[in-house]
């Protein structure tokens, strides 16, 4: 374990310990020392994984709670840093999203060994691409798409590249992916965040295949997240599904349709998503 990552996961289960007026020894059980615990606590010592889950058993923790709150306690650098290029690519900051690529391209000359690094520097290069309306190299896309296929199961790191560079895949490969995505993600289901970002991967497909003018597509999925009841709590979700549907009822010379878009976008106004409404509405003067 990352010797920092140990100093937040001890400060934490502390946090949690106490809060729940847990004293060492109910925590441990017996199983391990409690001296060792209080040690991690301090990030004065290391446990192993058998020992971290018998934590959180003792403790009545699900383990989908205490990532929620590792996630809010501190972020996963690399989940700011796709934070942070998403807010950037949202306003189209070109100097922001360059600033990313430079840091990225640095890792990769420092270790070029390391596959990730390479992965997320050609992710941001299409996104950069993307926000500037210049071309995309097709060994980029052929790149990810080498290591998508590679991969099994697919987890949240997977549905980010797909997410992001999709709209660059022809539509046989797009196709291809839009219907085994499902039997890659078989672990979505149960984690909130993954579920949003299969949602949200859909959206993006329905998104690529209407600016395409591929209507049977873009409706096969539109009736897919449809069937499954988009929850409520994906509320920017739901919105951007109705918004599709009445992108693809204009489509279909339905222009009576762009009332209903117009007033999706003003919701997402309304509720704070300024940047995400502003580029709806450039695309509805476009039609």
């Amino acid at each position: 374990m990352d010797e920092k990552k140990d100093l937040k996961l001890g400060k934490i289960i502390s946090m949690l310990r106490r809060a729940k007026n847990l004293r060492l020894r109910e925590v441990t059980q017996g199983y391990f020392s409690e001296s060792l615990l209080a040690r991690f606590e301090k990030g004065k010592s290391d446990i192993t994984v058998e020992k971290f889950f018998v934590i959180l058993k003792n403790s009545n923790i699900y383990l989908d709670e205490f990532q929620s709150i590792y996630n809010d306690y501190s972020m996963d650098e690399e989940e700011k840093f796709r934070t942070d290029l998403a807010n950037a690519y949202s306003k189209r900051d070109i100097v922001k999203i360059k600033g990313i690529l430079k840091f990225w391209e640095s890792k990769v000359h420092e270790k070029p060994s390391v596959k990730y690094f390479k992965i997320n520097e050609t992710v941001i290069r299409i996104i950069l691409a993307m926000a500037q309306n210049s071309v995309v190299l097709k060994k980029d896309v052929d790149f990810l798409m080498n290591y998508l296929e590679q991969v099994t199961e697919w987890g949240r790191y997977e549905l980010w590249i797909f997410s992001n560079c999709l709209r660059f895949f022809d539509d046989n490969s797009l196709k291809y992916y839009g219907k085994y995505i499902l039997g890659k993600t078989n672990f979505y289901q149960s984690i909130h965040l993954n579920q949003q970002l299969v949602i949200r991967t859909f959206l993006n497909i329905i998104d690529t295949f209407l600016r395409r003018g591929n209507l049977i597509f873009a409706l096969k999925y539109i009736n897919y997240l449809e069937s499954i009841n988009i929850q409520i709590d994906f509320f920017y979700e739901k919105i951007i599904l109705n918004y599709h549907k009445a992108h693809y009822r204009v489509l279909q010379k339905q222009k009576s349709a762009i009332n209903d878009m117009k007033k999706c976008v003003e919701t997402l106004e309304y509720y704070g998503y300024g940047e995400e409404a502003k580029i709806l509405y450039e695309e509805i003067e476009n039609l």
